[in-house]
């Protein structure tokens, strides 16, 4: 079972970015219960600590909105740009959790009434820090999976000192070709650039 889940991985490199987000998803949907349930528990009884109610709803926020755009991105609009802003976001995400998870971890060892939720937020913080650095390790090693090859073609994207050069102004391709300006087609070059 496991031989042949690890031999499709290696075949579609596309399905593991798809499992790992996927259990990201997941992961997000148990946040935002435990992080009402939190917020709910921080912001009542006798010890209130209404920074961890806000710290809990705010990173809630923040991963559904991850998701949601994430999502976007990995169904509908895999450029280069879109890819690398979910990778920076991605990261960036998983960091904050990881801060939450020392944060709540300390809040959970003071005994308050809210212990209990604060211990769940903790886990639940932890496993999407290590998901989402997960996803963001995978979907950085096979990137060039996930974007479209004609997004990469030479004929798409050109190295220029605008970065990318639309073929209808001409510029010089990644590959050393020099495109018409005026038919877009290309033209190889020697050591013209």
């Amino acid at each position: 079972m496991a031989n042949t889940l690890l031999a499709s991985y290696q075949e579609k490199p596309t399905r593991l970015v798809a499992h790992v987000w996927y259990t990201c998803m997941f992961l997000t949907l148990m946040d935002v219960i435990i992080a009402c349930a939190t917020a709910g528990s921080n912001d009542s009884g006798a010890h209130t600590q209404r920074g961890g109610a806000f710290a809990a709803i705010w990173s809630m926020f923040v991963v559904v909105a991850l998701i949601a755009g994430g999502t976007y991105i990995l169904r509908q609009h895999r450029t280069p740009s879109a890819i690398g802003f979910l990778l920076g976001s991605s990261f960036m995400t998983s960091q904050l959790y990881f801060v939450l998870f020392i944060v709540f971890a300390s809040y959970a060892s003071r005994g308050t009434d809210a212990a209990t939720a604060d211990r769940w937020f903790a886990a639940c913080a932890f496993f999407i820090f290590l998901f989402t650095l997960m996803f963001v390790l995978v979907l950085a090693k096979f990137r060039h999976e996930i974007i479209p090859v004609s997004m990469i073609s030479a004929g798409a994207v050109t190295a220029g000192a605008g970065g990318v050069v639309s073929q209808q102004r001409g510029g010089v391709t990644a590959a050393g070709k020099v495109l018409n300006a005026t038919t877009g087609n290309s033209t190889a070059t020697g050591n013209k650039v």
